[in-house]
């Protein structure tokens, strides 16, 4: 079996080295004939001197390709750029901050090729800010298992060894990075997870907060509801829409009957308030359901972050 590994950074220059040599000292250990590997580094449009730090390693152990995004767009939209520059059939993601540790790559590759689709690593023991990070990972889990099939301890560990041609339109949208256990195992995907080491962060910071629980869960209505109606998002809408029309027609009727066979006053029952809220409710979902549609048409054309490729520079393999 044949791997790409592929590390996104972004302000990272102070972990570029060590990470590096972590990296193909654990790599050197998975190698044979029976396995190619290549490293893809993607430097997300870093504002420090995390690409000068890359170009400085000059020659590696292993094939390797350094990518420089114009700017930043996201963690997700750099792993979508080393994904489609990759050779091999399979895919490792990790970050670049060495809290997943490299020294898990051997048990994991090995777990890999026992059989599954996608692998992901649980770090059971978290060295984080409990209040700032791990109890908001531990809300966003929970919910992620609540609402979707999967039930991954830890959907949100960038550690991940998966079969490249599972990531399509169907898991590939958004920030896809953060759900993609829970995406690809609604999907049918066979999904393994195995306890990995989660070290302290000694270099640079981290972008994660509460607002991870809000994307979460917005992440989810979509995976939700968009599951069986992706390309027909303005028909599931457009239902409640019609049935709402048809309600406040009903109530319409009623109030009508009251007032010119009972002799009730409009201003009596709150009818005609009821009729005005289910004609504006009708109107709300039949513009979601069309904006809905607008914006996966979009995302299907999805924008290709290789238009934000900067620079490429190939290490020569000493």
């Amino acid at each position: 079996m044949n791997y790409t590994v592929i590390v996104p950074f972004y302000n990272e220059e102070k972990n570029i080295s060590s990470f590096n040599y972590e990296l193909i000292n654990n790599l050197k250990k998975i190698i044979s004939s029976k396995r190619n590997l290549e490293i893809i580094y993607v430097d997300d449009g870093s504002n420090d001197e995390t690409i000068n730090e890359l170009k400085k390693l000059n020659t590696n152990a292993f094939d390797t390709l350094i990518i420089k995004h114009r700017t930043n767009l996201s963690q997700s939209a750099a792993i979508n750029t080393g994904i489609s520059q990759s050779k091999y059939e399979n895919i490792i993601i990790m970050d670049g901050d060495l809290q997943n540790d490299p020294d898990d790559l051997v048990k994991m590759v090995a777990e890999f090729e026992k059989g599954t689709d996608m692998l992901i690593g649980w770090r059971k023991h978290r060295k984080d800010n409990f209040f700032s990070r791990t109890l908001p990972s531990i809300i966003a889990n929970f919910i992620v298992r609540l609402f979707s099939k999967s039930k991954i301890h830890d959907h949100g560990c960038a550690f991940k060894i998966l079969k490249k041609n599972i990531i399509d339109d169907s898991t590939n949208w958004g920030d896809f990075h953060r759900l993609l256990a829970a995406r690809v195992a609604n999907h049918g995907y066979k999904v393994n997870e195995i306890e990995v080491k989660h070290n302290n962060r000694i270099h640079g910071n981290s972008n994660y907060g509460f607002n991870r629980i809000l994307k979460v869960f917005i992440d989810l209505i979509y995976l939700k509801f968009f599951k069986h109606y992706k390309n027909q998002s303005i028909y599931f809408f457009g239902l409640f829409s019609f049935f709402s029309f048809i309600l406040s027609g009903m109530f319409f009727i009623y109030m009508l009957i009251l007032k010119y066979i009972y002799g009730t006053s409009f201003i009596q029952t709150p009818l005609p308030l009821l009729v005005i809220f289910l004609i504006m409710v009708g109107l709300i979902f039949l513009f979601i359901g069309i904006l809905a549609q607008l914006i996966i048409n979009q995302d299907n054309k999805k924008t290709n972050s290789e238009s934000n490729i900067g620079e490429k520079i190939y290490l020569k393999k000493d």
